[in-house]
């Protein structure tokens, strides 16, 4: 079985052998662990053909670099830790009167989108699952507009928050249309919803405002027979069923601060996840006990079901080396059907 049939089998519960996993490194972690961590990876080698190497740092896109930049959609990003997300300071429509002159990126060119599908074509260049197209829109506007300032527009039902909103979402769509058109399996999306305890809006806002435009988002994407990813930190039960709902089929939560098996019982064998370890405490400062128990917690909760679950804990720079190792072994361990 390839790489790239286990994770479909994974995500259509049509039984694969094992749970597949994704590597996700924050760049900062290849600076703090160097070439042990690169070794370290390639010795448990992903399903998504992620190549472990240590980044460039002149190559960081703007917000994970150190210092003062502006990203190419006018937004300012300081950050004090290279390799991880700064923080983004200059909003380019907080004054709304700048709109009529703002300009969105560029989408996708096509000769980005060829090269994708080149190497796509080539022999042996379809054995991992490819994951591709990453967008936002929460977020963005978060950044486009200010945080405190967008939170008002939403309060106030503002007429510039729809109209900010609709620009992104036609922006969106037509690069997902582009996207659609390769050979990649899954399109990405992802917008942090959630506080440690609550959503940062209330349900009913979020269903009014964001519901029909993740819809639209999608639509591209399932109409061409891609995989939808959804990624989403904190609390953000209230809305899981709304986000399956508009068609995401690989959901990558924040189970640990929330129930895992009342997501279990609600969820499983319905939408499948790519899991978020414990990064907090468990994956950074937890024993190897600790670890082994928490991987082997999530596949019985989210991946017993002919499939279900991608294995995954987030690699920042406070994560042990050892405790890589020992997350990296238990999902073999475990994780076999």
């Amino acid at each position: 079985m390839t790489s790239r049939e286990r994770v479909q089998r994974a995500i259509e519960f049509a039984g694969p052998d094992r749970v597949p996993v994704f590597h996700g490194v924050l760049p900062a972690a290849y600076y703090a662990h160097g070439e042990r961590l690169v070794k370290l990876l390639e010795e448990f080698p992903d399903d998504f053909g992620t190549r472990p190497a240590i980044p460039d740092k002149e190559s960081l896109p703007g917000p994970y670099r150190k210092g003062r930049h502006t990203d190419e959609w006018g937004c300012v990003w300081e950050n004090d830790h290279e390799g991880i997300l700064g923080i983004c300071v200059g909003h380019p429509l907080e004054d709304w009167s700048n709109w009529p002159s703002y300009k969105l990126p560029p989408i996708l060119a096509q000769q980005h989108l060829d090269n994708i599908q080149r190497r796509l074509s080539a022999p042996e260049g379809h054995e991992h699952y490819v994951l591709g197209f990453g967008t936002n829109i929460f977020e963005r506007m978060q950044w486009l507009r200010g945080y405190e300032t967008l939170m008002y527009d939403l309060a106030m039902d503002a007429t510039e928050a729809y109209t900010l909103r609709d620009a992104l979402v036609e922006w969106a769509v037509e690069n997902a249309k582009l996207a659609a058109q390769t050979d990649i399996d899954g399109m990405s999306y992802g917008d942090d919803w959630g506080t440690q305890v609550a959503l940062i809006i209330s349900p009913n806002t979020w269903r009014k405002f964001f519901k029909p435009a993740y819809r639209k988002m999608f639509e591209p994407g399932k109409a061409a027979g891609k995989h939808i990813h959804f990624h989403t930190d904190g609390f953000t039960w209230e809305i899981l069923h709304d986000l399956v709902e508009v068609g995401v089929d690989v959901l990558n939560v924040q189970h640990t601060v929330m129930d895992i098996r009342s997501i279990a019982r609600e969820f499983g064998g319905k939408v499948a996840f790519r899991s978020d370890l414990d990064r907090q405490r468990i994956l950074p400062r937890g024993t190897k006990e600790e670890i082994r128990n928490h991987v082997k917690e999530v596949v019985d909760c989210l991946g017993s079901y002919g499939g279900g679950l991608i294995g995954h804990g987030e690699i920042g720079p406070d994560v042990p080396l050892e405790n890589v190792r020992v997350m990296l072994e238990a999902w073999r361990e475990f994780g076999t059907y």
